[in-house]
């Protein structure tokens, strides 16, 4: 059901892309959350010209089922036929309410296949480890590492949240991530990262400490995440950490899905409510400088790469520099999936607009055009300071209306109900 293509070249001039649904928790109860993800779904499968041409994955960020039941994963195995892309699935803590996650396994065995499973482990002087679900591949580019934060835990409704790595997966981590390197220490290729909730939230203050170092010495460059129920980035410099909106027990708008890029050096994240109609833009480069990991110098032309999701083919993509005049962008070709472009930028320049419109825009407001805009990073950049903890939220970038985010959680698990 899942796999890639296995002849897509690893490397490619297109960038690095893929869907982020939030946690489904489908319940059955009402069957508003699969109703809401059906129409994800459904949404981007409308997509033009094929979704695989566009994006890489469907990402589902763990907290698929809310009580971990069988009958509430049959009501999955009903709704990811519909998935216009290949799917990727790992566990979140409602995964195993009840202290056991056969059921999930099941299912993890049909969606990601049998050989990803990763059998128990013994060692004389450490705990013994259940069987996990962590797992590895490349795409576009990209060594892209899922994480299971749940299995080694004791987790369950009415003990509390207990994520854990496990000593064999947190040495896998190690071996993966480090193989990203190249002899002197930097990245030879990008890695990000998929897990429930931020390393922060790990159970035992060695595993938190290590994790978030380990992210931070070998410059991950995404950590993907469900869990908070709310969009939410934050970044320290060096690694973007980001949640998207939950699907189930929505509390902070919309339900609709993020859509992510790693362009070259550039990582970006914008979350399309799935009552906003296509188009819709994001900009892959230049990176804004609140997702920036180095300052830049900006030349007088400044080169401009965006992804265009349309349902129909844009009657014009065009970018300009704060109020100034519109340049059209160029389309796609040779493989890429980005509209390309140069637009002067004169000394004192602010922010980046791209546009794209419908032939059915009026010219005035949404529907039929999307917007995105950000503040290209400049020489003057200086990475966050360092007063909070590595791999949590105290790096948040709070309010950021044009890429989604509210920044009003309410609680410590980001949500302010009693779910």
């Amino acid at each position: 059901m899942s796999y890639l293509d296995p002849e897509t070249p690893a490397e490619t001039a297109r960038p690095f892309a893929f869907v982020h649904v939030g946690d489904p928790h489908l319940d059955g109860c009402g069957g508003a959350n699969r109703r809401d993800l059906r129409a994800i779904l459904a949404d981007l499968a409308g997509l033009r010209p094929a979704p695989a041409a566009l994006l890489d994955f469907i990402y589902l960020p763990g907290d698929l089922a809310e009580d971990g039941r069988a009958a509430q994963y049959d009501l999955l195995r009903e709704v990811l036929p519909g998935a216009p892309l290949p799917v990727r699935i790992i566990a979140g803590d409602h995964d195993r309410q009840h202290g056991c996650m056969a059921d999930f396994a099941d299912l993890f065995r049909e969606v990601m296949g049998p050989d990803l499973v990763v059998g128990p482990r013994t060692d004389p002087a450490r705990r013994p480890l259940p069987e996990q679900y962590y797992y590895a591949e490349d795409i576009a580019g990209v060594r892209c590492l899922f994480l299971d934060l749940c299995s080694a835990g004791y987790g369950q409704r009415g003990r509390g949240l207990d994520f854990r790595l496990g000593w064999a997966q947190a040495e896998w981590l190690t071996r993966e991530i480090l193989a990203t390197l190249g002899a002197e220490g930097e990245p030879k290729r990008p890695c990000a990262v998929f897990m429930h909730t931020y390393p922060d939230d790990l159970a035992r203050f060695e595993e938190r400490a290590e994790t978030a170092g380990l992210f931070r010495a070998a410059r991950v460059r995404l950590v993907e995440m469900g869990h908070t129920h709310y969009n939410e980035l934050a970044h320290d410099g060096v690694t973007l950490y980001a949640a998207a909106r939950s699907v189930g027990q929505n509390e902070d708008g919309s339900v609709g899905s993020a859509i992510v890029a790693i362009d070259g050096d550039v990582t970006s994240w914008r979350f399309k409510p799935l009552d906003q109609r296509w188009p819709f833009v994001l900009i892959t480069s230049p990176a804004d400088r609140r997702l920036a990991t180095a300052a830049r110098t900006l030349d007088s032309h400044l080169p401009v790469r965006a992804l265009v999701l349309s349902d129909m083919d844009p009657a014009r993509v065009r970018c300009r520099v704060d109020d100034g005049p519109w340049t059209a962008l160029d389309p796609p070709e040779g493989g890429d999936r980005c509209w390309t472009g140069t637009v002067p930028w004169p000394p004192g320049s602010r922010t980046l607009s791209v546009q794209a419109a419908l032939s059915t825009w009026d010219g005035e407001h949404p529907p039929g055009m999307d917007l995105d805009v950000i503040e290209p990073v400049g020489s003057d950049w200086v990475p966050p300071q360092r007063l909070g903890r590595p791999g949590s939220d105290a790096f948040s970038l709070g309010c950021w209306l044009q890429k989604g985010l509210r920044g009003d959680q309410l609680g410590p698990n980001r949500n302010g109900r009693h779910w």
